[in-house]
């Protein structure tokens, strides 16, 4: 062979093995996964190391392409550290879509801040990528190495993490010595993935998972795609071991690490509230004196420094300063009742308006918010201590109707928060609409909102005139040219409801085709949502909420109108809820219209979303019916 040919195959050698290196990271992907995806998981390798019950080692390799700018909220490249962990490793490459290198990012490279901001306190610290690409598609490989003191929180694996992301290998491995007691929980698993375990080594994984399309009314993640929670029976936060083999001793572990010795209140305080208490002995009113003084002295503040993201800050403290986070003020308030003989839970609990327990069967620390829960005869009666404005006993869409932990010395347990259902989330409204003879109506209705309902409301009270003017224009949108007379706002926190009585004066409303009206009977408050159709639905769907709507309207008109026809009643029933509508001709001059909806809450399958779509196109459309005027 000539030495010119061997060169020429060195050549090739050299670069085909180059090549090959980097083909890889080419953006070339099936079309399956290309549907509906805004990036690609090429490889996303989580590495979980425990040699002890007090040291965890995190290591991540993350090959994602981007497909366009929407898929850039799922680089994942943030990283948080403080006192007990470190960032021993942090690098990145970005390649083009023909697999070529156009930059490296070194630990140096990324941008690091302090997370305090504005009314949040923390030790903690991000160290975060700012990469603004030139071009689409684009690879990014990113990894990283923690470690860290702190095991009382494992990472949860969520296999699948986002809507419209396509999962081509992603793989969890947990490693853990033989003197720690490591427990895990699989929850909504399926064939797709993979599970092995050797030893004291678990792994799992996962591949070729198509782009999920959000869809209206999905439910939250963790009720239907797979995730897996682990855990330590022995763990350590801040330096204090921990111990969570069931809820009672870990609720006793927290009462005595977390809350035991945060209780003193100065003396001159007790006797500040005792003379504002005076001779009540009732304890669910003397409960209510001392949340209303907690609502009126004190303002939240998120404190997240050292092992304070879990021990609220003495009560004392807060007494003084008039300030704290969640544990702090639901642990001031609980002092507070304890010093007055009224027993109280602090209590763990996953907040948010989607609904998520804590996982009953499953022991560790969970949960991101606390709550206070004051027993009553055979009920709790739930206390919002970050709310200056929330009424005594409603904690509403925010911690309602969920799972969670009762700290206490005695007997720590899960038990559940105050439902709000269809027949206790309630909008009642009653309305007169009168025609006058030069074709402006006169309108004056009054509504009353409950439950959920109120809690969207409550907060009207505190607007001014300007804003309720732009609420009330904007909710009557049926009528034009509208002069308010009225607006009053009456929150009742007693009986917890809002009571809203508006009038007002629609000018030149009334159009007329000859001698005949054709008027909309429903102008107050049509219910006119229709969910979007899908023609493949690919998620169950969800009303997490259920609710009632009963509205009366009467119709007054001048002597010289006379009514054409009545429409005939409705009536819809489905599982979903129902609707009724009534029409009545009360004289001659005046007719009424009385309607109900009821929409149940419940857990469906993606088969019957198009059942529930034609139910409420079924509402939407009998929301519309009109009436037909004449005048003489």
């Amino acid at each position: 062979m000539k030495k010119g040919q061997i060169f020429i195959i060195f050549i090739l050698f050299v670069f085909n093995k180059s090549f090959s290196q980097k083909e890889s990271y080419l953006a070339v992907y099936p079309d399956s996964l290309k549907e509906n995806a805004n990036a690609i998981i090429k490889e996303n390798i989580i590495d979980i190391s425990i040699p002890s019950y007090d040291r965890m080692i995190i290591k991540k390799r993350r090959v994602i392409t981007i497909l366009n700018e929407y898929g850039l909220k799922h680089l994942d490249t943030n990283e948080y550290y403080d006192n007990s962990s470190t960032i021993k490793n942090m690098e990145a490459e970005v390649y083009n879509a023909f697999g070529q290198e156009i930059r490296k990012i070194r630990r140096k490279d990324f941008k690091e801040n302090s997370i305090s901001e504005g009314s949040v306190i923390t030790d903690n610290r991000v160290v975060y990528l700012d990469y603004t690409p030139t071009q689409y598609p684009f690879t990014l490989v990113y990894e990283s190495e923690i470690s860290t003191s702190n095991t009382a929180f494992i990472p949860t694996w969520f296999p699948i993490e986002d809507y419209f992301l396509s999962i081509q290998n992603a793989t969890l491995k947990i490693e853990y010595a033989n003197d720690v007691k490591l427990k895990y929980k699989e929850i909504n698993f399926d064939k797709n993935i993979v599970r092995s375990v050797e030893g004291n080594k678990i792994k799992y994984s996962i591949s070729n998972v198509k782009a999920i399309r959000k869809e209206q009314l999905s439910p939250s993640f963790q009720k239907f795609l797979p995730y897996v929670l682990i855990g330590l029976e022995e763990f350590k936060l801040e330096g204090v071991k921990g111990n969570s083999s069931d809820w009672n001793s870990f609720g006793k572990w927290m009462y005595t690490n977390l809350l035991k010795d945060t209780e003193e209140i100065p003396v001159e305080s007790i006797s500040k509230i005792q003379k504002i208490i005076g001779t009540e002995t009732d304890p669910i009113k003397k409960a209510k004196i001392i949340y209303n003084y907690v609502q009126n002295r004190t303002r939240y503040v998120s404190i997240q420094l050292g092992i304070g993201g879990w021990k609220p800050m003495l009560a004392k403290d807060v007494d003084r300063l008039g300030y704290g986070d969640c544990k702090a003020l639901t642990n001031y308030t609980r002092s507070l009742l304890k010093a007055f003989d009224v027993p109280s839970y602090y209590a763990i609990v996953y907040s948010g308006d989607e609904k998520r327990n804590l996982e009953e069967d499953f022991v560790s620390m969970q949960g991101n918010h606390v709550i206070l829960g004051i027993p009553n005869k055979n009920e709790i009666i739930w206390l919002e201590c970050t709310s200056q404005i929330h009424p005594f006993g409603f904690q509403g869409d925010f911690t309602d109707d969920r799972k969670v932990l009762i700290v206490s010395n005695e007997k720590s347990e899960i038990v559940k928060t105050k439902k709000f259902n269809q027949n206790s989330n309630t909008q009642n409204s009653n309305t007169e609409i009168k025609i006058l003879t030069n074709n402006d109506v006169k309108c004056s209705t009054e509504i009353i909102s409950k439950g959920i309902l109120y809690d969207a409301k409550f907060n009207l009270e505190s607007k001014s005139k300007e804003d309720l003017l732009k609420v009330y224009k904007d909710y009557f949108s049926s009528f034009n040219n509208k002069v308010f007379s009225n607006i009053t706002i009456v929150n009742n926190k007693e009986s917890i409801e809002l009571k809203e009585s508006i009038s007002f004066e629609a000018k030149d409303f009334i159009k007329k085709s000859g001698n005949i009206i054709i008027l909309p009977i429903n102008l107050m408050n049509q219910v006119s949502f229709i969910p979007q159709k899908y023609r493949n639905r690919n998620t169950p769907f969800e009303i997490e909420r259920g609710y009632s709507y009963e509205d009366i309207i009467t119709i007054k008109f001048p002597e010289n109108y006379s009514l054409e026809e009545l429409p005939s009643n409705i009536n819809v029933n489905s599982e979903f809820g129902l609707y009724n509508s009534e029409f009545l001709s009360n004289s001659k001059n005046e007719i009424s219209y009385k309607r109900s909806i009821v929409i149940n809450e419940g857990y469906y399958s993606k088969d019957k979303y198009e059942s529930y779509r034609l139910f409420r196109e079924q509402i939407a459309k009998n929301e519309s019916i009109k009436v037909v005027l004449k005048t003489n």
